[in-house]
């Protein structure tokens, strides 16, 4: 295992800490996507203590994994890469940051490709063309892990552009799915340049996600923060895709799971052991004394 300070951290810097968010996909979750014991065990731990115990998703509400929710301390939950934020105990939406109609619009001409597969999210799920989801190999999803996720958590339609148009002021999230890296990596490029009024990142290497002018996993954590009360210097995040790379940077301490992408390591605070080894429960027991 491998984990090492990457900036001195202080026991003053550390004694601040009142906020603890959590990316799920291979950061909380294991490689398996579920929630190890060893990191449920710190979870429990760190709220007894008093911490704030955050979920940071790109994941719609719907989807979010039921072993995490379970959780009976976990109050709150920031999903569809920060497009809401819930009162999970009061089944409340406390903040919205969605898509604008006119921006979906603009990123039509990427959308239509008959070759991406497209998932929209609106009112906490997420719905998929059936064509799509029934020849996922077609579109990137190749590993079986992938493909039980998709097949758990969409919802096929046979009118997905209706439902587009219908709904295009309310999205919270827009997913594109790629088979040719190729040319998801120039349309990334194409869409950062081209279209105003819209984020583009991804938390997969076959996907972008398209989320509004200033909807990120941070500007929901710091509107959260505000609401209890906190500020940055209280928060310590923990993540692993570039989706999560705003949220570590805001972060008073940003921590990366070892398995993260190079561009997280190189501006996290932190590097943990990785998912498959629980660097959660490492990271808070090393750190923070949970």
């Amino acid at each position: 295992m491998k984990m090492y300070y990457k900036t001195p951290l202080s026991k003053e810097r550390l004694d601040k800490i009142k906020i603890l968010a959590f990316d799920m996909d291979d950061t909380l979750l294991d490689g398996h996507g579920k929630l190890s014991d060893g990191n449920r065990a710190a979870l429990d731990r760190a709220i007894e203590k008093g911490y704030h115990v955050v979920i940071a998703s790109g994941r719609v509400w719907s989807a979010l994994p039921k072993d995490v929710l379970a959780v009976p301390g976990i109050q709150y939950a920031i999903t569809s890469n920060g497009a809401r934020i819930r009162d999970v105990h009061a089944d409340k939406i406390l903040y919205e940051n969605l898509l604008e109609a006119s921006s979906v619009e603009a990123c039509y001409p990427w959308m239509k490709d008959p070759k991406v597969m497209l998932e929209i999210f609106y009112d906490d799920q997420v719905v998929a063309d059936r064509y799509c989801m029934e020849h996922l190999a077609e579109f990137g999803r190749v590993k079986p892990k992938s493909q039980h996720y998709v097949l758990t958590t969409r919802i096929p339609v046979d009118n997905l552009w209706e439902l587009i148009e219908e709904n295009k002021n309310k999205l919270e999230n827009i997913n594109l799915i790629f088979a040719d890296q190729e040319k998801r990596l120039r349309y990334l490029k194409e869409i950062k340049e081209q279209v105003k009024g819209v984020t583009a990142v991804s938390s997969t290497p076959e996907n972008i996600e398209l989320g509004g002018p200033t909807t990120s996993k941070a500007n929901a954590l710091d509107a959260l923060a505000k609401m209890l009360g906190c500020t940055k210097e209280n928060i310590m995040a923990f993540g692993d895709s570039t989706n999560d790379e705003q949220m570590l940077l805001h972060a008073g301490i940003g921590v990366a799971v070892g398995n993260a992408v190079p561009e997280l390591l190189d501006i996290a605070d932190y590097i943990a052991p990785t998912h498959d080894d629980d660097g959660v429960a490492y990271t808070l027991e090393h750190l923070l004394g949970i």
